[in-house]
This record gives C-alpha cells, structure tokens and sequence, in this order.
C-alpha cells in the first residue's frame, strides 16, 4: 500500500512518497529543524531527491509564505555567478546593460536553496560566507551594503571534506555549512520506496501524456524492486516516463519497463557515459500545472530510437524538448522550467542538444 510520509508544522503538510523507515527518520529530522533559522547541508547521490527535502524544510518553517528560492551553481557560468547571486550595477562589466537584483535579494525573508553547492567558485564562496556570518552583501560593480534575512539550505553529491583537502572548498564556509546534515540514502539501500514511487509517477506521467495506463503490475513492480538505481529517484522517474510515452494499454507490464532499463544500461552499462547522464539537472518531481498534451508519433518515434541507441542525458534532453514544445504556446519559459524543477539556462541547453539530435538526424 502508498503510504505518503509528510512532516507537518504549524498545520503546513508537504507530502512525500515514501514507506521506508530511513525516510521516516529523515522527515523527524526535517520537523525539527524547519521552524528553526539553521542552516541546512543536505548530502546524498545524484537523483536522491535532495531538493524536495529543501523544499519540505521551507513549507514546514515561519518562512513558508515567501517564495522559495532555487539556485543550481553548477549550472552558472563561473564569470556570472557573483552576478546570479548579489546582483550587480549597470555598467559592472560589459554586458551590464540594467541594475540586476541578485537571488539573495530575492530571497530576503525567505529560503535558498543552492543545489551543487561545491561548483561555486572559490571568490564566491568568501562571499557566500560573508553573507552566512553577516547577512550583509554588495552588488557587482557596487558600493552599497545590503542587509538580508536569508535562511540557507545546500546540497551536494560530493564529499565536503575531500573536496576541503583538495583545495576546493573552503574549511571555513564547510564548517559554516555543516551545521546541521541530513544524509539521503541511495533509493537501492530503501527499495521498499520504489513500488509507492513508480505508481506515483505512472499516475502523474498517464496524466501529464493524455494516455489510459492507470496501474502499474506487480510483475512490474517486482523487476523494478531489483534493480539497483545507480541515478536514484530520478533515473527511476525518467524509466517510467520513457516506458508511458512509449506504451499502450491500461496497465505498464514488466516488459515494458524492462525495455527501458535494459536499453538504456545496455549502451550505458561500464561506460563513463552513465555517471555523467546521471548527473543532469532535470529533476521533475512535481506534476506540471498545464494542460496535457499527446504525443506525436514522431517524437514517440524518435525518443524509441534514443531509448535503443543513446545516452541518458540525450533522452533526458529530448524529453524536456518534448515538453517545452507541446507547453510553449500556453506558458513562459520561466513557467516550463519551473515545473520541470530546473533553470532556464539548463532548459535551454536541452532544448539546444534535443535541437543537435534532430538536426543530425536531417543530415542523414
């Protein structure tokens, strides 16, 4: 049975989907430290959900009626970062046409959560840790101090402390950082969460793609309970959504998402291909507002091809392709990478390799 794991506070549930007992702990965790100002590190592999724990910290705490605030530092070029943060004044540098109010503005009062927190560079982290000690900071090409109210929660997939002994990421803003950790377990070590999860991403997909699956089998659900999901959550999600797009009938059968996994491990399996595929920002965890859309056969057509040949972040790629051209034509930009749980650059670089693949395919 489904059981949703949810921390409450001050009458404020966020549900997840979860029925093993390392999520439970870590939801008692979230519970006491959300009505709190700590700051947060929240470690664990690449897809185990680390942004929806940040999430429920923020809808569980005093803060949760401001807008929380996303920032992926690995996908910000490290000439713009300072800029993405603090903002800065016209004229700071070349392309400084306008005033631009950095994401700690944004976030004054609120949550931030800095996803990939150890690919911020070196200059940018003494200012992260000015802003952590002080609350205060100063725009690019500015003078003025700006005073913030800004709780802080980071993730990373890396190791912290290696990365300190590697000269990488400073010991002071490591120990600013870690003080209070929460640690996601891969899904392979909680696999009672994989069933509850696969019929919660085959409703929200069947939905999402205007198709008639409803259920998932408990063939199904068996073959998935043994695989070992080295991409976590979001390799799991990314199966199912593949295996909906590209199924028919009333039920997703063992041989469907067999398919999948084997076609995408096959290409995959040994090769440097998959840990760099598993590392695309493209989370989607929350069902998108819009309206459903059909798929073409076309595109049905080509993501089967990507499935048998290509790498995992090709098929992500042309995924989140697929979903900005059917959304397009009724929701912004911004919108569409808000519900895809990703930035606009990173939407962008997807729609720009899915743009690659079929120009490719035209020249054939």
């Amino acid at each position: 049975m489904t059981k949703k794991t949810s921390t409450q506070v001050h009458g404020i549930t966020r549900n997840i989907i979860s029925e093993s007992a390392q999520m439970q702990a870590i939801f008692r965790h979230v519970k006491r430290v959300a009505p709190t100002k700590a700051t947060v590190l929240i470690t664990g592999e690449t897809g185990v959900g680390k942004e929806i724990v940040a999430q429920a910290i923020h809808e569980s705490s005093p803060r949760r009626g401001a807008p929380f605030k996303i920032i992926n530092c690995g996908a910000i070029p490290k000439e713009l970062i300072q800029s993405e943060l603090f903002g800065h004044e016209k004229g700071a540098f070349t392309t400084a046409i306008r005033q631009h109010r950095g994401i700690f503005e944004q976030a004054n009062r609120s949550t931030l959560f800095l996803d990939e927190v150890t690919e911020m560079p070196l200059d940018a982290q003494a200012n992260l840790l000015r802003v952590l000690e002080r609350q205060e900071f100063s725009r690019v090409g500015g003078e003025e101090i700006f005073k913030v109210d800004v709780r802080i929660i980071a993730a990373t997939n890396v190791n912290l402390k290696t990365a300190v002994n590697e000269k990488r990421f400073r010991e002071d803003l490591y120990y600013r950082l870690n003080l209070f950790r929460i640690q996601i377990p891969p899904l392979r070590n909680r696999r009672s969460d994989i069933g509850p999860l696969a019929l919660n991403f085959v409703s929200q997909f069947s939905e999402e793609y205007s198709k008639s699956i409803t259920s998932i089998t408990p063939e199904a659900i068996n073959y998935l309970q043994n695989v070992d999901w080295y991409g976590n959550v979001r390799e799991l999600r990314n199966v199912i959504e593949t295996a909906i797009i590209l199924t028919d009938g009333e039920k997703l059968k063992k041989e469907d998402v067999k398919m999948v996994v084997e076609n995408l491990n096959e290409r995959d399996e040994n090769s440097a291909e998959l840990s760099n595929a598993i590392r695309v920002e493209a989370e989607t965890s929350k069902e998108f507002n819009g309206d459903s859309h059909i798929t073409s056969e076309n595109d049905k057509n080509r993501l089967w091809e990507l499935v048998q040949a290509g790498t995992m972040s090709e098929i992500t790629a042309y995924t989140a392709f697929m979903r900005y051209q059917a959304e397009s034509s009724h929701h912004s930009k911004q919108d569409i990478a808000k519900s895809l749980k990703i930035s606009v650059p990173t939407l962008d670089k997807y729609c720009a390799l899915a743009k690659e693949i079929l120009k490719k395919d035209s020249e054939k």
